[in-house]
């Protein structure tokens, strides 16, 4: 029997969040009640909505933002103030926002003024740089809801703040807002029965993926100039993808990872890892060497962090050509669609044309892969999500269904064979997949450099259409092998160049193939973001931002 309705505490969730924004910050009730183009990027500004000044903020990039704070050119308050009022527009028109900090970033702006002025001396790297949050960090007293109605009016206490939030702090961040997630932060799309569906600015009718999904949107909009994901199975990088950004997601021990609000407590079978977001890959970088700092000594706070600070100019020496090879368009399973092929041939043909050597990539073993991550979360999460959705009456959404029908089937602990069985299958294919990546050391070469594929067979997906169609294949390998992994933009989908294949040019892979691709419409998608992913060995997070930097 349910305590509390689920849909009571949405009410008073979203209430409690939408009394947060000041009037002044809101777009019209005539903009919004007016006929708004499927791509609503440039809505605010059209709208004349911000003055000149805060234009110039929120479409600059972090490194520009900081050393005009240094140089005081801006306040921290200015800057502060600009994403408050471009983070709401964002949330009118896309459903990114949580939770609203607006006055405890105002008060830390403000702090961090007056420091400026007093000393002369910034306190970090990141003094003044708003940030944004994935609704899964803690951030005292806030609840972090994780899209689960249980959590989302429950305090938090100061003992649980996220450890990234308490580095990013002493490095001068400021907080000014949590961003949506799906339920238990696992769907590939950003919807729940707490905070309702977040839509894609490129285009309403397109998610913009999940689990990560409310920060992507959040940052496309320039409501953020820089954001925080996490990835267990692609939720960084689907994002990214969809809302033409920059991913990163590290391996695991890279950032840390201490009290962090998750669907799946005590999960390490494959580690969810967490990453910065953002619209430029220097921006990218910055958060890295910031928060890899051998000041920072991460791992003296994290027993899961390793003790690597972060290192530059990897790729030696400048200039080298490099050995990348490309998965086709499909992984063995699924088959991308147009844009996304287009995007893939465009790239291999840049490279080549720049030097590179360039070769094929099979995606073996992926199936079995990304069979085995799926079924580790519904064996994992099934006892540990389904009782606190029941707890409020929550429904449960179709892609998550297989959560539900392992806690029905009573698996609702894992025996210690069948987690020793597990744990010894993922071993072996990330030691087979390893083998398989170091022998292509041949005729003296060096190994490979990087893998290039698609993120998703999806540009963006239709709203709802992963429910039934939903596939992490893509991205999820490369959480089971823990490899380095960035995404990148490379075009838009367009109606023009991206027509459906032509009957007998292409064969569905099985019935789920058939299903994705039926969904392709190239009138609809047109304008949808296309981003490619590029993929590094384990802890290769440095050569992997390098290598992006000169393929993208």
């Amino acid at each position: 029997m349910a305590s509390r309705n689920y849909k009571d505490i949405a009410v008073n969730a979203q209430k409690r969040r939408n009394d947060a924004f000041p009037s002044s910050y809101l777009l019209s009730k005539e903009v919004l009640d007016g006929t708004l183009p499927r791509n609503v990027m440039s809505v605010p500004t059209n709208a004349r909505h911000y003055t000149h000044e805060e234009v110039e903020i929120i479409h600059s990039q972090a490194e520009d933002i900081l050393l005009k704070i240094r140089e005081r050119i801006w306040t921290s308050l200015e800057v502060t103030t600009a994403f408050c009022k471009a983070a709401t527009a964002a949330h009118q028109l896309t459903n990114c926002l949580t939770e609203v900090l607006f006055p405890e970033a105002v008060q830390r702006a403000e702090f961090l003024d007056q420091h400026l002025a007093r000393t002369g001396t910034t306190i970090g790297p990141l003094h003044g740089l708003p940030i944004s949050l994935k609704d899964c960090f803690i951030t005292p007293p806030r609840p972090a809801s994780i899209g689960m109605a249980c959590f989302a009016d429950e305090p938090t206490t100061p003992e649980r703040e996220t450890l990234l939030v308490t580095v990013l702090r002493e490095l001068g961040a400021v907080f000014y807002c949590k961003t949506n997630v799906p339920v238990a932060m696992m769907m590939m799309e950003t919807i729940n029965n707490v905070w309702g569906e977040t839509r894609n600015p490129y285009h309403t009718g397109l998610s913009p993926g999940g689990s990560s999904g409310g920060e992507a949107a959040l940052i496309a909009m320039h409501g953020s100039p820089l954001g925080v994901g996490t990835d267990i199975g692609g939720s960084i990088r689907i994002p990214s993808a969809w809302t033409n950004l920059y991913g990163l997601k590290a391996s695991s021990g890279r950032f840390p990872t201490w009290s962090i609000q998750t669907g799946i407590p005590g999960n390490d079978f494959v580690p969810a890892v967490n990453g910065p977001m953002a619209r430029e890959l220097e921006t990218i970088r910055l958060y890295c060497e910031a928060m890899l700092s051998d000041k920072v000594r991460l791992w003296e706070r994290d027993p899961n962090c390793l003790p690597i600070p972060w290192r530059k100019n990897v790729l030696q020496p400048k200039g080298k050509k490099l050995r990348f090879a490309f998965v086709g368009r499909d992984d063995g399973s699924i088959t991308c669609h147009p844009p996304v092929e287009r995007a893939l041939n465009a790239t291999r043909k840049t490279l080549e044309e720049a030097g590179h050597e360039i070769g094929d990539w099979l995606p073996t073993d992926h199936a079995e892969m990304a069979r085995t991550l799926v079924q580790s979360f519904h064996d994992l999460g099934g006892s540990a999500i389904i009782p606190l959705l029941r707890k409020t009456g929550e429904p449960i959404f179709e892609q998550m269904e297989g959560y539900e029908e392992i806690f029905e089937a009573g698996e609702n602990t894992l025996n210690p064979a069948k987690t020793r069985q597990k744990n010894m299958k993922r071993n072996q294919l990330q030691k087979t997949y390893l083998d398989r990546w170091q022998a292509t050391s041949v005729d003296g070469k060096r190994p490979l450099d990087a893998i290039i594929m698609a993120s998703t067979p999806w540009a963006a997906s239709k709203l709802g259409a992963t429910q039934r169609t939903g596939y992490t294949g893509y991205t999820g390998v490369w959480n089971l092998l823990d490899f380095s992994v960035c995404t990148f933009p490379v075009t838009f989908a367009d109606r023009k160049l991206d027509g459906a294949r032509p009957p007998g040019t292409w064969k569905p892979l099985n019935d789920l193939d058939k299903m994705v691709q039926a969904e392709y419409d190239a009138e609809f998608y047109h304008g949808a973001p296309v981003a490619l992913q590029l993929v590094g060995r384990r802890l290769e997070e440095e050569k992997v931002l390098e290598m992006v930097e000169i393929v993208a």
